[in-house]
């Protein structure tokens, strides 16, 4: 059912990119019963984070919906049953098919299983060609911020920065290392605006994240990356070409400086 892509390009790169949540397909047993339509669904996954994890050489992408499985959540709260699973929308899912529901389940340990065995054949050649440092994962994901409609007040910057570094289970020791990410992309240059960027500013960071620096606390620095969806409309999925080629450069030269000897 979940539908998703693993590249190993260069293993000497200390960095995997990910998008989990950039999908949007639905199997068909799934679909049929899906009370949201395509737009609503939209507006809760993250489209385009799949282009930006595939700027750099080692990345996992997600083609599935988050509606499908939620794989930055625990899995015991995976699948949305009910409303209260996912901002209140109008989920009935609570009698579904305890096959296909465990199905879904299956798929959750499979992805992470798969996960788990991307890394090893990473970790592998990097002892193979004697690179010691920690890999660093980037979870790329995006959030909405004008959820009181397309024409309200977008959600006050103070609460809101256009970029947020979660460290979810990430061990203080390398909150330096995410530090100097942050001095990296804040106050650059985007648009008509400098970006904001802070951490743990709403979103830590899911489960994703929490389960990689917890299974490998010394082979592992994972952080969560959000961007606010100012560079497409969040209500229609319109992409703002300019504005995201813009800020796709300026996260690549940003990432690629931060994994440098003189800034890592």
């Amino acid at each position: 059912m979940i539908q998703a892509s693993f590249a190993k390009l260069d293993s000497r790169l200390s960095l995997v990119t990910t998008a989990i949540h950039a999908g949007h397909e639905l199997c068909p047993e799934i679909a049929k019963d899906c009370t949201l339509s395509p737009a609503i669904r939209l507006m809760e996954e993250d489209p385009y984070t799949d282009q930006m994890a595939r700027l750099f050489p080692n990345h996992i992408t997600v083609q599935s919906s988050r509606f499908l499985v939620d794989l930055n959540r625990r899995r015991e709260s995976c699948v949305y049953l009910k409303p209260e699973d996912c901002w209140g929308l109008p989920v009935n899912r609570e009698h579904l098919d305890a096959q296909i529901l465990e199905r879904l389940y299956a798929e959750y340990d499979e992805f992470y299983h798969l996960v788990d065995e991307f890394l090893g054949r990473l970790f592998y050649l990097r002892d193979l060609g004697g690179i010691s440092e920690p890999l660093m994962i980037l979870d790329l994901h995006s959030y909405n911020h004008r959820r009181g409609g397309a024409d309200a007040e977008p959600a006050p910057q103070a609460e809101n920065p256009d970029i947020i570094i979660g460290r979810n289970n990430l061990n203080p020791i390398h909150y330096d290392k995410a530090e100097k990410l942050r001095q990296l992309l804040d106050g650059k240059p985007l648009g008509n605006i400098k970006i904001d960027c802070r951490c743990d500013v709403k979103f830590p960071g899911g489960n994703f994240s929490r389960y990689l620096n917890s299974r490998y606390p010394e082979k592992v620095i994972c952080l969560a990356i959000e961007f606010k969806k100012i560079f497409m409309d969040e209500h229609t999925g319109e992409l703002d070409h300019d504005l995201w080629k813009q800020l796709q450069q300026l996260f690549y030269d940003a990432v690629m400086q931060w994994l440098t000897p003189s800034t890592s």
